[in-house]
């Protein structure tokens, strides 16, 4: 997923993988955490 957004979201310039990653993977692992803090 992350792959295929890299290479589409700026059609001509491929955007690095790892920041595409990033940019998913920060809000999801805070959303984790929030989660489990909350029990």
């Amino acid at each position: 997923v992350a792959d295929t957004l890299a290479r589409t979201l700026l059609a001509p310039q491929q955007l690095p993988v790892g920041i595409v990653t990033a940019l998913i993977g920060v809000p999801v692992f805070l959303y984790l955490l929030h989660r489990n803090s909350a029990r």
